[in-house]
């Protein structure tokens, strides 16, 4: 007697001006984060289909991939993931960079199998064991900032202030949340009272899970922006509380509702679109190793979130790119 296996959907969010590499694993199911702008002719799924809120991306950013897979794809479990960070399903240890990631230079089928993204049989296996799967949490006082250190999340958020977002946006999210979703209430406050940040917007967790999150994020980012968060200069300020209600969420499945949440490392790709060859390939990895020991070098001048590092991003990314983005 044959037992059904799980419907696993992990939505890799993509962005619809790069071409990145899709990963050949049938439970990854790539979509065009924003896809109601995008005028090509990709034959990969978009967002903008069914029930959608496509034209929300530069708000909401992958979120919009997120509501799309919530309304018009039925699943066991739902995971949610970006075109350059996955998590890792390797079962190994790796060392964590101070944002709590693990960098990877690029997305190829090496790094692929280097970090369990191939093995569709162990992935099955290791996500049906447990109620959600989650990034390992980064220590907030390791997290580089434009000043000093943060001790607690909330004074990590704060600290962005200006950059980011106007910091009053988390004080209005909590009357949103006593309001909307009071149960998650306590939750939010010992969250943002301590001291290890779970954030990234990167899981695979159960139907039942993934629908409340749906129903806790959604809600109360509508009501920011319907009261003008978003607009402007910091536009994406609703997709950065999306992020503060997912460690949220994922602090109240563990501490009060005691599910089980395995941890694992999530890895950032600098490259995610294919080398037209192996020089190609050599020089990316040359230039990921250097533009480290140069970012670190460059880190007291130009610290992590400061308005002195977004500009010199933005300068960077028109020169080298010529484009701008996440």
């Amino acid at each position: 007697m044959s037992t059904r296996k799980p419907e696993i959907r992990i939505f890799v969010s993509r962005r619809i001006d790069v071409d990145s590499v899709s990963v050949p694993n049938p439970l990854y199911v790539p979509v065009r984060c924003g896809a109601v702008f995008d005028h090509s002719a990709s034959p990969i799924q978009g967002d903008d289909t069914g029930d959608n809120i496509s034209q929300k991306r530069m708000t909401f950013c992958e979120l919009t991939v997120q509501y799309w897979a919530w309304k018009n794809r039925e699943a066991d479990y739902y995971g949610l993931c970006h075109y350059r960070r996955y998590l890792s399903f390797s079962g190994k240890a790796y060392r964590l960079n101070e944002h709590g990631l693990v960098p990877w230079p690029e997305l190829t089928e090496r790094a692929m199998q280097r970090f369990g993204l191939l093995d569709e049989e162990k992935m099955r296996e290791t996500i049906s064991a447990y109620d959600l799967v989650i990034p390992q949490p980064a220590p907030v006082e390791k997290i580089p900032l434009p000043h000093g250190k943060a001790r607690t999340v909330r004074t990590l958020w704060e600290a962005h202030d200006g950059i980011f977002f106007h910091k009053r946006i988390i004080g209005r999210m909590f009357e949103l949340i006593a309001q909307l979703a009071p149960a998650y209430l306590q939750a939010a406050k010992e969250y943002f009272s301590g001291r290890w940040h779970c954030g990234y917007n990167c899981y695979v967790m159960n139907r039942e899970l993934f629908g409340r999150l749906c129903e806790l994020q959604f809600p109360i980012l509508n009501a920011l922006e319907k009261e003008g968060y978003g607009e402007g200069e910091f536009s994406r300020s609703p997709a950065y509380v999306g992020e503060m209600l997912f460690g949220i969420f994922c602090y109240q499945a563990e501490v009060y509702e005691k599910k089980k949440v395995l941890k694992v490392p999530l890895v950032w790709f600098s490259e995610t679109t294919p080398a037209k060859n192996r020089l190609e390939q050599f020089q990316r990895t040359a230039a990921f190793w250097t533009d480290k020991a140069v970012r670190k070098l460059a880190a007291p001048f130009f610290p992590l979130g400061s308005k002195r590092r977004e500009t010199l991003k933005q300068y960077y990314r028109r020169f080298a790119h010529g484009k701008t983005g996440k």
